[in-house]
């Protein structure tokens, strides 16, 4: 059974579709649960969270593309799932990871290239903020730290940290629509 017959089951409701998709993704999901968590989490840990990515899956199936390929769908929920269990935990960065961003080669063209136009404005956008708040801006987008663990490395109050995150994506909406990007 191939990727797109696995989501048009799922979609379907078929628990055998899910199997399908655990046996085949299950090692790589583990892997970049492993890199994204595995100093902060047991084994026992990761698979639990490996099974609350396929649960996740399986809840919004509905929503699933069966002409899409399936891997950087379950990379993203994988890292959403992870970023979610470290912020939880006390204490813990949040890497980011560039490697994780995977790029079908059967995706749409004109999709990937908005997508790297958008990644591009951002990284641009970030690089001209003054000093602390591009450090704000990164520890909480990219990091994944909390406002009051930002403020204690920084020495900066937390109402600052939030009205200066507010105002970084303000300029972020603004740049986006110089460019042609509308948002509601």
């Amino acid at each position: 059974m191939n990727d797109s017959e696995i989501l048009k089951k799922l979609k379907d409701r078929d628990e055998q579709a899910l199997t399908h998709l655990m046996d085949r993704y299950v090692n790589y999901v583990s892997a970049i649960l492993c890199n994204m968590t595995g100093q902060f989490l047991t084994e026992e840990d990761i698979e639990e969270l490996a099974a609350d990515v396929f649960l996740s899956i399986w809840n919004s199936s509905e929503r699933l593309e069966p002409g899409r390929p399936v891997k950087p769908y379950l990379a993203q929920i994988t890292r959403n799932a992870a970023i979610g269990r470290l912020r939880k935990m006390k204490h813990v960065p949040v890497p980011f990871d560039d490697d994780l961003i995977v790029i079908s080669k059967e995706g749409n063209p004109d999709e990937l290239a908005v997508k790297k136009e958008q990644a591009e404005i951002i990284n641009d956008s970030v690089k001209s903020f003054g000093k602390p708040d591009r450090e704000i801006f990164i520890r909480f987008y990219y990091m994944g730290e909390r406002i009051e663990a930002i403020g204690n490395r920084l020495g900066i109050n937390q109402a600052t940290i939030k009205t200066k995150l507010h105002r970084c994506r303000k300029r972020l909406k603004a740049v986006f629509e110089e460019r042609g990007y509308r948002y509601e």
